[in-house]
C-alpha cells in the first residue's frame, strides 16, 4: 500500500534526525491510552469504595493507587505530547526544507526549469512548508490515530458487554460522518493542484514587489495599479477555493455534531433506564456513561485522524515524487578524467538542442573542434544560442541531438560532478554567497581556504584594492539581506569577484560568458589583456557580443540563429567581409 510507504518514509527521516522523538511516539501511545482510561476509571474506584463502605485504610490505598497511576500517565502524556505534537512537526519541517533544498541543488541543471519538474518542486515545497503542514505532522497524526483505534476497541469491548445495540447505533453515525468527511477530502485533493499554482503566483508576485530589481521598475513605470489588480484577482480566486474547502469541512463538522447529539442522547437514556431498574450500580453507571462519551470521541477521532493521514500522505507522496526524480547524467562511476592540469580538447559533433515546449530548436547541427589549450571566442547577437552552447560544453545540459566530447570521450560517460571539476566558469548572472569575500572566492570553509591564493586571485581580478578599503578587508561579509554588516558590491565588482572565484578553482578549462558585461570598455580591455596572459596553457572559451574583446583569441566562431555561420581569426573574418566584419564595424564606431 502506498500509504504505508509514505508513513515509513516519514518515520525513517525522523529516525535519522532524532531517534528519541520516534521512541516518544511509541511511548505517547501507551501514555495517552493509560491516561484516558485512568481518568475514566478513577471516579468509579472512588464511588465503589464509598458505596461499599470500605475501611479508611483500604479507601486511601485503592484511591491513592488509582490517583498515582493517573498522575504518572498524565506526566508521561504531557512530556511526550510536547515532543510529538510540537517537536516532531518542527523537526520534520526543518528536515523537509533541508531535503527539498538538497534535491534542488543536486539535481541536473537542465531539469530545474522543466515545467513538470517545476510543478513537482512547488508541490513538494508547499507540502513541507512549515510546522503546520500535514505532511510534516505524519508522526503526530499516526500517534493520534493509533490512540483512537486502541481506545475504540478498549471502550467498545466495555460497551459491548452492556448491550450490543449501543455499538450499532454508534457505528451508524460513524458511517455517515465518514461519508461526509470523505467527500470533503476528495474535493480538497481535486483542487490541490490549482491551489498550488495560485500559491506559486502569490509567491512570485510577493518576490517581485519586494525585490530590489522589481521594485525599481514597479515605481518608474507606475505598475502598482496593474499589479494590485492582478494580485487581487489571484487572491480572490484563492479565497474562493479555500472557502469552498473550508465550507465542506464545516458541513462535515455540523453533521458529526448532530449525529453525536442523537447517538449519545439515546445511549444515555438507555443507561438511565438500567440504573433505575437496578440492573446496574452507581459506580458502573458512571464508568459506562463516561465510556460511551469517550467512545464517541474515539470514533470521531478515528475519522478525523484517518482523514488527516490521507491528506498528509497524499502531500507526502507529492514530496516523495519530487525526491525520486531521476537525473539523466551519470552519477556513478565514470570515465577517467585527464591528468590534473592538462588542458582538455573539446568537440561538438552534430549537436542540436531544444528546450522543453520551445517552438524551435536553440541549436542546430553544431560541429566544433577546440584543441587543447586553444582560446576560442563565440560571438553573435542576443538569442543566437551562445549561452546554451556553453552549458552543453561544461555539462550543465546534454544535447538533444549529437554529442559533446572531452578528449574524445562523450561527456555523458564521465561522472557528472567529476566532469564539473574540469571547468571554471564566469556567467552573466553573478550569485554571491552570504559569506565573506574570502569564502566567496575559495568556495571553501575558513580552515580549508588558502589565504595567499585568495589574495593573488583578487589582485589578478582587479578587486584587491576595493577589498583592502573595507573595514574587515577580505573578511567582509556580503549579501545584506542575510548579514546586517555586509557590504554591497557594484555590478562590475561582482563580476570581478566571480573572475577571482574562477581563478581560484584553477580548472584546466575556462569558460567566460559575457564576464565583463558590467564593465566600461576601458576596464573591459584591461581585464581581457590579463586573461590573455593568465590563461596560457588552458582551454579557454569566451562568449561576448562585444567583438573588440575577441582579438586575443586564436579562433572566433560566429553563431547566428543557432548555427555556426563563420569561423576564423579576427583578421581572417574581417578580410572575408561577412557578418562578423559588419558587426565589428558597427560596434567599432562607438569605441572610436
Amino acid at each position: 500500500m502506498k500509504i504505508v510507504k509514505e508513513i515509513g518514509f516519514s518515520y525513517r527521516t525522523l529516525w535519522i534526525a532524532s531517534k528519541w522523538t520516534v521512541a516518544c511516539c511509541a511511548l505517547a501511545v501507551v501514555a495517552q491510552v493509560a491516561w484516558h482510561f485512568m481518568g475514566m476509571f478513577t471516579p468509579r474506584v472512588v464511588i465503589d469504595q464509598i458505596t461499599s463502605g470500605a475501611q479508611p485504610l483500604r479507601f486511601v490505598a485503592m484511591v491513592g493507587a488509582a490517583a498515582g497511576a493517573l498522575a504518572l500517565s498524565g506526566f508521561l502524556r504531557a512530556y511526550t505530547n510536547v515532543i510529538v505534537e510540537g517537536g516532531s512537526g518542527l523537526m520534520w519541517a526543518f528536515n523537509g526544507l533541508m531535503l527539498t533544498s538538497k534535491k534542488l541543488i543536486s539535481m541536473d541543471y537542465a531539469m530545474i526549469d522543466e515545467p513538470a519538474v517545476k510543478k513537482s518542486r512547488e508541490k513538494a515545497f508547499q507540502a513541507m512548508a512549515g510546522n503546520g503542514s500535514p505532511a510534516n505532522n505524519i508522526p503526530s497524526i499516526t500517534v493520534g490515530l493509533i490512540v483512537n483505534v486502541v481506545n475504540f476497541f478498549l471502550y467498545g469491548g466495555i460497551i459491548l458487554a452492556v448491550n450490543p445495540i449501543i455499538i450499532l447505533l454508534l457505528g451508524f453515525s460513524v458511517a455517515v460522518s465518514a461519508l461526509f468527511m470523505h467527500l470533503s477530502r476528495r474535493y480538497e485533493k481535486k483542487t490541490r493542484e490549482e491551489r498550488s499554482r495560485l500559491a506559486e503566483n502569490v509567491y512570485a508576485l510577493r518576490k517581485y514587489m519586494g525585490g530590489e530589481d522589481g521594485a525599481k521598475d514597479l515605481r518608474l513605470y507606475g505598475m502598482s495599479g496593474f499589479l494590485n489588480l492582478f494580485a487581487g484577482g489571484v487572491l480572490r480566486r484563492m479565497g474562493k477555493i479555500e472557502g469552498s474547502v473550508a465550507g465542506r469541512d464545516m458541513r462535515t463538522e455540523l453533521v458529526s455534531a448532530l449525529l453525536l447529539l442523537a447517538r449519545d442522547g439515546a445511549a444515555y437514556v438507555f443507561l438511565t433506564y438500567l440504573l433505575i431498574n437496578g440492573r446496574m450500580d452507581l459506580g458502573e453507571f458512571v464508568f459506562i456513561f463516561a465510556a460511551i462519551g469517550m467512545f464517541s470521541a474515539w470514533i470521531t477521532g478515528i475519522n478525523q485522524k484517518a482523514s488527516e493521514l490521507l491528506r498528509a500522505t497524499s502531500e507526502m507522496r507529492d514530496a516523495m515524487e519530487y525526491f525520486e526524480l531521476k537525473d539523466s547524467s551519470n552519477r556513478g562511476k565514470g570515465a577517467p578524467l585527464p591528468p590534473p592540469g592538462d588542458a582538455p580538447a573539446i568537440a561538438l559533433r552534430g549537436v542540436g538542442f531544444a528546450y522543453p515546449e520551445a517552438e524551435k530548436p536553440t541549436l542546430k547541427n553544431i560541429n566544433i573542434e577546440i584543441k587543447a589549450g586553444e582560446r576560442v571566442a563565440i560571438v553573435g547577437n542576443n538569442g543566437a544560442g551562445k549561452t546554451t552552447l556553453v552549458k552543453i560544453i561544461c555539462g550543465l545540459c546534454h544535447p538533444t541531438e549529437g554529442e559533446a566530447l572531452l578528449n574524445g570521450i562523450s561527456s555523458r560517460a564521465y561522472n557528472r560532478d567529476e566532469y564539473f571539476t574540469m571547468f571554471s566558469a564566469v556567467f552573466q548572472d553573478i550569485h554571491l554567497l552570504a559569506e565573506t569575500i574570502e569564502a566567496n572566492v575559495s568556495q571553501r570553509s575558513e580552515a580549508a581556504t588558502d589565504r595567499a591564493r585568495v589574495e593573488e586571485c583578487l589582485k589578478r581580478a582587479g578587486l584587491w584594492e576595493k577589498t583592502q578599503s573595507l573595514p574587515l578587508k577580505e573578511k567582509t561579509f556580503l549579501v545584506r539581506q542575510v548579514n546586517e554588516d555586509a557590504t554591497e558590491l557594484s555590478g562590475g565588482e561582482k563580476q570581478k569577484l566571480a573572475i577571482a572565484r574562477a581563478l581560484y578553482k584553477d580548472a584546466p578549462a575556462i569558460i567566460l560568458d559575457e564576464p565583463t558585461a558590467a564593465l566600461d570598455p576601458i576596464a573591459e580591455s584591461e581585464v581581457y589583456e590579463q586573461y590573455a596572459r593568465l590563461m596560457r596553457g588552458k582551454t579557454s572559451i569566451f562568449i561576448s557580443h562585444r567583438l573588440a574583446s575577441t582579438r586575443f583569441c586564436d579562433r572566433i566562431l560566429l553563431l547566428d540563429d543557432g548555427e555556426i555561420a563563420e569561423v576564423g581569426s579576427h583578421d581572417e573574418l574581417m578580410a572575408a567581409g561577412g557578418k562578423y566584419a559588419r558587426m565589428f564595424s558597427i560596434q567599432a564606431q562607438y569605441y572610436n
